[in-house]
């Protein structure tokens, strides 16, 4: 599939079939590229002059906008151009935009006495952020934004604990809109402020190839191995996954290659495109990037962003161990077989050929877990090294001489900068008396000397990768990196942020909508009261000190699942920390363990029929009907069910508690061996097929496992080691039979 086509794909999953001629479509990419570089320039050198508020208000305000000029009112109508109606509902959206601006600091608003014009423009601007939601995301977010409104608006009419009397339209109006817990509440920020430069990151890594790079990588380490295309595909799609802000486009990128290998060894369609499904979406658990919701984490926790991704790091690769071991009882229950060496690329010859596209990678990685710089400063460093290592890596090579003319060139404007920048600030400054605005200041630009560091970096890099590749004579390099590429990054990061822009918006809205009425105080309470009556029903034996916390944990599985359904992971996750987590914290879970099971739980959901994009996406590449791959997405990703269970009962894999590192090793160890002894159940299948009794021990011993004692470990690892000697038992007897004939 060709990268036109992939993209045509992804955008009908994600509900836009528009196909724009070349001067609307160049309208959209004006739109799409401000939108990109606004970010950018904020990562690396903060407000240009513009107050917080006013930041958000952009952010927002033209992601809509970008979302009425490229989704249309329903799918199916095949437009050509951008209809009349859309256009007007992007310049009104504009119009609101200008006017929330300037209204920021009004006296009515600052004393709570918003105007009838606020009220009717805040209450516009509340359908244009929920019909921009319904695009793009589509209904089941919307239709929870509308229960939560009605709920707040009929609260007195309510029963018992979800009684209240505060549904007062102007205080929603003005809550939702004009105050800082609504629309312009923490996920917006945490959108704006954090996750967008990350989505922009992954956009231009991928615009330069790495993610081909990533998959033949993947291939070469695990294709020959029994189920080797399917193994590939799962480690390919957990490195794309880590810094891809959405399941179904990893979907669509690593599935077009690794999905027809699979088939090619023997997967049926459905199961192949069910193991991309699950590689795909578990990718959003997996740090940096965690799918974006890291970065809202934050916000939400306080906790700073290198202990969440430190405490996500064990599970989510436990969380792929599960998916692996899942993969390779399928294949040995089905005789898969894996690659011929000749069928795989040679490593060497890859990273030869691409491997100066993980020094980037190396970089983020430095910044964030070594330096512990900001998560801004950290990308917009990563994304200056990478675009000039893409830049001249193929000119070197090329053109030896003229490239280091064109390095040392831009070298030295680098350098000058830290000399220019005041003069130029003054340049701008004076723009102001002559077109009568107040738009810039002495601040507007501000240099770091760190990017001199990261382009002399990223030159010198280049240039050993450009001689090394001359010097092995390796004509099969990607075609050369360009303008035109660097900008088709740019503009697809716009495009991917959109789902994440308008869902947290709406999210706001629920957000708002909780702690104005204040249901935010009372969930906890009736959560407590259905769990206790569920305790109080089970016999003596069934309880124990933690069966409160366990319903508690069972009943937000369901929750999590049944909210997730057809949401991006980010707005998932919003949902559910706004609802739910603060429910698990009460019953006394640490705060991060709390937000990591609705996190897990709402990457679940993501492949969870029938509304699930990703096996959509999938389907359609292996030829497969897409509820059938949906439940075998659901069903290998299945495999890690159990995982939060057992670091919400015993959070040392979470890196949070101070147990010894041989208390850490163990713990890994049983999480491990108990997400393969649940594979196995689930497959039916170990060495050889199970019978009932096996399959009953096996998961005796997963939910053994679960536990945090001593006790129950070694009960569990008994009931494995007996498993495993009674299926190599079984095994011998089955090979010795065909001899005996």
């Amino acid at each position: 599939m060709e990268d036109k086509e992939q993209k045509k794909l992804l955008q009908e999953l994600e509900g836009s079939d528009r196909e724009l001629g070349k001067k609307m479509g160049r309208l959209v990419s004006i739109v799409a590229l401000s939108l990109a570089f606004f970010h950018l320039y904020v990562a690396g050198f903060g407000l240009p002059g513009i107050g917080s508020r006013t930041f958000l208000v952009i952010h927002l305000i033209l992601g809509v906008v970008l979302a009425f000029l490229i989704f249309p009112i329903k799918k199916g109508l095949n437009q050509k151009t951008i209809p009349w109606y859309d256009l007007c509902l992007a310049v009104l959206t504009l119009g609101i935009g200008i006017y929330l601006i300037n209204r920021q600091t009004a006296e009515a608003i600052m004393s709570a006495r918003p105007t009838e014009v606020d009220l009717l423009v805040g209450a516009l601007f509340v359908l244009i952020v929920i019909e921009a939601t319904r695009r793009v995301v589509g209904l089941p977010l919307v239709i929870i934004a509308a229960i939560f409104m009605g709920y707040f608006f009929l609260g007195q009419f309510m029963p018992g604990d979800f009684y209240h009397n505060r549904g007062d339209f102007s205080r929603f109006v003005y809550e939702i809109v004009y105050r800082s817990n609504g629309i312009f509440g923490t996920p917006i920020y945490a959108s704006a402020q954090f996750v967008f430069i990350f989505i922009l990151f992954g956009a231009i890594l991928e615009s330069t190839g790495a993610g081909k790079m990533f998959i033949d990588l993947a291939i070469r380490g695990f294709g020959k191995y029994k189920g080797g295309p399917a193994k590939a595909s799962v480690v390919a799609s957990g490195m794309m996954g880590s810094i891809s802000g959405s399941s179904t486009a990893n979907a669509v990128t690593t599935g077009t290659f690794t999905i027809p290998l699979m088939k090619k060894v023997g997967f049926p369609s459905h199961v192949a495109g069910g193991v991309e499904v699950a590689a795909s979406s578990s990718g959003q658990f997996l740090p940096p990037v965690m799918g974006a919701a890291a970065f809202i984490m934050v916000e939400f926790t306080g906790i700073p962003y290198y202990e969440i991704i430190k405490s996500a790091f064990i599970p989510a690769i436990l969380a792929y161990v599960g998916i692996l071991f899942m993969v390779h009882f399928e294949a040995g229950k089905h005789n898969i077989s894996g690659m011929e060496r000749s069928e795989m690329s040679s490593a060497r010859k890859l990273l030869i050929r691409q491997g100066y596209m993980l020094v980037p990678i190396l970089i983020l990685l430095y910044y964030l877990v070594i330096e512990r710089a900001s998560v801004n400063a950290s990308a917009f460093y990563t994304i200056i090294a990478m675009i000039v290592i893409a830049l001249f890596t193929y000119r070197f090579k090329e053109r030896l001489g003229r490239t280091i003319l064109y390095a040392a060139i831009l070298l030295a404007l680098t350098f000058a900068m830290q000399y220019l920048v005041g003069y130029l600030n003054q340049g701008l400054v004076a723009l102001n008396d002559v077109f009568g605005i107040r738009v810039f200041n002495n601040q507007t630009i501000r240099w770091r000397d760190s990017i001199f560091t990261m382009v002399l970096g990223g030159i010198l890099v280049a240039f050993l990768f450009g001689i090394f590749q001359r010097m092995m004579k390796h004509d099969k390099v990607k075609s050369e990196y360009g303008t035109k590429e660097l900008l088709e990054g740019f503009d697809t990061a716009s495009r991917n942020a959109l789902s994440i822009i308008v869902a947290c918006a709406t999210a706001g809205i629920l957000i708002g909508v909780i702690t104005t009425s204040g249901l935010s105080t009372k969930f906890t309470r009736i959560v407590i009261e259905f769990s206790d009556t569920i305790e109080s029903s089970l016999p003596a034996f069934m309880i124990t000190d933690n069966t409160q916390i366990y319903i508690a944990l069972v009943l937000t599985v369901f929750a999590c699942l049944l909210l997730g359904l057809g949401l991006p992971t980010t707005a998932t996750y919003v949902v559910l920390a706004a609802v739910i987590a603060p429910v698990l914290t009460n019953l006394g879970l640490p705060i991060i363990v709390a937000h990591l099971f609705v996190l897990y739980y709402g990457v679940l959901a993501d492949d969870t029929p029938p509304i699930n994009l990703p096996a959509y996406a999938t389907a359609g590449i292996a030829n497969a009907g897409p509820i059938r791959t949906g439940v075998q997405g659901f069903k290998y990703d299945s495999a890690a069910l159990l995982l939060p269970f057992m670091f919400a009962i015993n959070p040392t894999i979470l890196l949070i508690t101070d147990a010894t590192v041989l208390e850490m090793a163990w713990a890994v160890l049983t999480a491990a061996i108990g997400m393969a002894t649940f594979a196995s159940f689930i497959q039916n299948y170990m060495l050889t097929r199970y019978n009932i009794v096996e399959r009953g021990v096996a998961v005796a011993a997963a939910l053994l496992f679960i536990q945090s004692s001593l006790m129950t470990d070694i009960v569990a690892i008994g009931l494995f080691i007996l498993l495993v000697a009674f299926q190599y038992y079984k095994k011998k007897k089955q090979q010795r039979a065909p001899e005996a004939v």
